[in-house]
């Protein structure tokens, strides 16, 4: 049982008072990471430069459990992203020519054993390969999940791929931030009913910020109000729940409010640390008791 984790790799610069935080990130990374502290296997399929961030990410993802038997070298730099607060309101992305747009496609022995592959992040609409990839993982039997991320900066290519990941996806996070940025003209009900008829058995983890979350899926439709704890910071902590709802989905009975609460737990135990941080499996069940 192997989770594939296909997406982009990005330093994150983030600005904290008078000095910058330089952290490893991108959405498919941190969601590595995630799965791997939680106790899922997972590979990590996408491209890496060569210049030194990218020697770091084949150390942390070598030392984390991380697999990289799928990431691909190339002789690019490495993307970075620039964060002007914790709260990530202002972000730019610095990514022309850069490792993530360079991957190709999946070796063909990567599949077996797949049971889910997750697509998340902005890299997914600056290489449209990552599209084909999901059409084979879903062609393969594999569970879909889909975080689209959506970052202004590139709304043309977002709103276009959205609903090609969308149909494809049994699993789907987003903010309801995402679908503002995905469908500007909706409410958020008809945003979601957008989502339902395109895809009517995809599962939605809506994530509301201070709000909490909710979990729907055809038959349910649930929410948790999220855990209280000492927010350090809240980069990656989306990235934290989706994983852990996979996680989830992949290692416990269903139960819908059962999933949603280890989602938010991991989230808010991510929020206790600085950066992208991967809770282990104890800090997880620790927010929750």
């Amino acid at each position: 049982m192997t989770v594939l984790v296909f997406g982009g790799a990005v330093m994150d610069f983030v600005r904290r008072g008078d000095a910058w935080d330089v952290r490893q990130g991108g959405s498919a990374w941190n969601v590595s990471r995630v799965l791997a502290a939680l106790g899922s296997p997972c590979e990590f399929v996408g491209a890496l430069g060569t210049d030194e961030f990218g020697e770091e990410f084949v150390r942390a993802g070598e030392a984390s459990g991380v697999g990289l038997r799928f990431a691909v070298r190339v002789d690019a730099p490495t993307p970075l992203s620039v964060v002007h607060d914790s709260e990530a309101s202002r972000y730019v992305f610095y990514a022309r020519g850069c490792a993530d747009s360079l991957f190709e496609s999946v070796p063909e022995e990567a599949w077996p054993g797949a049971t889910a592959a997750y697509f998340g992040g902005v890299t997914l609409v600056r290489q449209p390969r990552f599209l084909r990839a999901a059409e084979q993982a879903r062609e393969r039997g594999s569970r879909i999940v889909y975080d689209p991320n959506f970052r202004p900066a590139h709304a043309d290519e977002y709103r276009a791929a959205f609903p090609r990941y969308l149909k494809l996806a049994t699993l789907l996070k987003v903010s309801d931030g995402d679908l503002r940025g995905v469908l500007p003209h909706a409410s958020l009900d008809e945003a979601l009913a957008f989502v339902r008829n395109a895809n009517p058995s995809v599962t939605v983890l809506l994530t509301l910020g201070a709000d909490g979350a909710r979990l729907i899926g055809p038959d349910f439709d649930v929410s948790h109000e999220g855990f209280a704890v000492k927010i350090v910071d809240t980069v990656g902590a989306g990235d934290a729940s989706i994983a852990a709802l996979l996680h989830a989905h992949l290692t416990a009975p269903p139960d819908p409010s059962a999933h949603l609460s280890f989602s938010l737990a991991a989230a808010a135990a991510a929020c206790r640390r600085p950066g992208a941080y991967a809770p282990p499996l104890s800090e997880v069940l620790e927010v929750m008791t």
